[in-house]
């Protein structure tokens, strides 16, 4: 099993065949919005291949040279493997709800926006991410890694399909009403909001896998609020592609 979870190409491979099945189906089940899939699809392939072979590959490049390994106290190393991962999952995540919101900011926009560029919202549409937003994004997840240097060899892994999963879940095209989860948790509904193009919704709900630092620094925009069905998304921008997938 393990040689299956450490090679890339097999991996990567059978990530995408179980969130193919388990969100596609999910979406073919409880849809939303209709997707006029010969118009979206195979853009939106390119785009996750894109991110697997180019962006992912160079964002690793250049964190080499900006990013920074938390000064973390040794005796949390003696903590056990569960109370390890929660503080690394909450750290990162809370880096990472500042970070979106910096590349929102009108200086770094440029960073963000060809992850706002789809005008239709399903499971992979949120595959978009230009070099320099992911090493920005990648940033907190190294500061919180020595956390986890004493961990089983799967982990990385794991953590790398759950970022999958995440980013899938948070984008996906449903009509579930799910209530109580939108209080601790980034939900499609609640995540969808951000991707609006309504002014009024440029500057809300920024969380990545949790909501609470979205209602701890008062950007959470809950979907009880907003009408789903008037909801439309994509950028005005017109950009030359080359520029959007660089972010520059």
């Amino acid at each position: 099993m393990s040689r299956y979870l450490t090679n890339p190409l097999i991996f990567n491979g059978l990530l995408f065949v179980a969130l193919v099945l388990v969100f596609g189906l999910a979406e073919r089940r409880w849809r939303a919005r209709p997707i006029p899939w010969r118009s979206v699809l195979v853009a939106d392939i390119a785009a996750t291949l894109f991110y697997v072979v180019i962006v992912a590959q160079a964002a690793q490049f250049l964190n080499r040279w900006i990013a920074v390994r938390g000064p973390w106290p040794a005796l949390l190393g003696e903590w056990p493997l569960w109370a390890r991962l929660v503080l690394y999952l909450v750290v990162a995540d809370f880096g990472a709800y500042w970070i979106h919101r910096l590349v929102h900011l009108r200086p770094f926009w440029r960073v963000h926006r060809w992850h706002h560029l789809p005008t239709r919202m399903y499971w992979l549409a949120g595959t978009r991410s230009s070099i320099l937003q992911q090493t920005l994004f990648n940033l907190p997840y190294i500061f919180a890694s020595p956390l986890l240097d004493v961990s089983p060899w799967w982990i990385a892994s794991g953590l790398f399909a759950l970022m999958a999963v995440t980013n899938s879940w948070m984008h996906m095209n449903v009509r579930w009403q799910l209530g109580w989860l939108d209080w601790f948790l980034v939900t499609p509904r609640s995540h969808e909001i951000h991707h609006s193009d309504r002014p009024e919704h440029y500057q809300s709900n920024f969380g990545v896998l949790l909501s609470v630092w979205d209602r701890l620094f008062g950007t959470f925009c809950s979907p009880r609020q907003v009408d789903a069905s008037a909801l439309r998304f994509g950028i005005s921008d017109k950009v030359p592609l080359a520029r959007l997938t660089i972010g520059l």
